[in-house]
């Protein structure tokens, strides 16, 4: 892995991610693997301070924590998910680059019943369309009372426009998620995110493959 964020390209993260889950199924491995190649992590590490406290919504097998200890960026990161089965890998994945003594990995029942904090920095990656509508508005709140005074909350999402690309998005959750979801409206996330002291710092549409994403970085007041 490089040291720096800057060096960071999908194909340097799939092979780190290939060879960091080489005792995950082969399958979970390479989905594991060609996921840089859809998802930024190399546009959020870099809203990531040094020497940060990380809580990672929804962290699956922990890959986000994993390029940030890996790159030296975070002081201690915690991952939670309500679905435990991932987070065997994460804590596999956080043994065999040395961060155990910084990495911890949680199962919880819903976003409310997370680690309280508060965390310099507070990510939220492609968890909020899994949630029910009518519970997101919380879901934005639990994130933003985990967000130490002058912290950061990342949010980072499917774009729900244009519809080519909300079809794909929405497709691939039904293959994968076997779910069928309700991708998350412009402007709502922002709302929320006012409602609960984060003020917006900065926002990005980035496209990848036949995907879109939507990154909103804000500022705890």
């Amino acid at each position: 892995m490089p040291s720096s964020s800057d060096a960071l390209t999908p194909k340097t993260l799939s092979g780190f991610f290939f060879d960091l889950y080489d005792d995950a199924p082969r399958p979970l491995r390479m989905l594991i693997a060609a996921r840089p190649y859809v998802c930024p992590y190399d546009k959020l590490v870099s809203f990531v301070p040094q020497g940060a406290t990380v809580l990672d919504f929804g962290c699956g097998t922990g890959t986000f924590l994993a390029v940030l200890a890996a790159i030296g960026r975070l002081r201690h990161g915690t991952g939670c998910d309500v679905s435990p089965a991932p987070l065997a890998a994460a804590r596999a994945a956080a043994a065999r680059i040395g961060a155990a003594d910084r990495l911890d990995f949680a199962p919880i029942k819903d976003v409310g019943s997370a680690p309280e904090g508060p965390f310099d920095v507070v990510a939220m990656v492609d968890v909020l369309h899994h949630i029910p509508p009518a519970d997101r508005a919380q879901a934005i709140a639990a994130a933003a009372r985990r967000t130490a005074p002058g912290g950061v909350f990342i949010y980072k999402d499917m774009t729900d426009r244009p519809l080519w690309r909300r079809f794909a998005h929405s497709l691939d959750d039904l293959v994968f998620s076997h779910e069928l979801v309700r991708q998350v409206r412009q402007g709502e996330v922002e709302a929320w995110a006012a409602q609960s002291g984060l003020h917006l710092e900065h926002t990005e549409y980035i496209p990848r493959l036949v995907y879109g994403h939507q990154l909103r970085v804000f500022r705890k007041q």
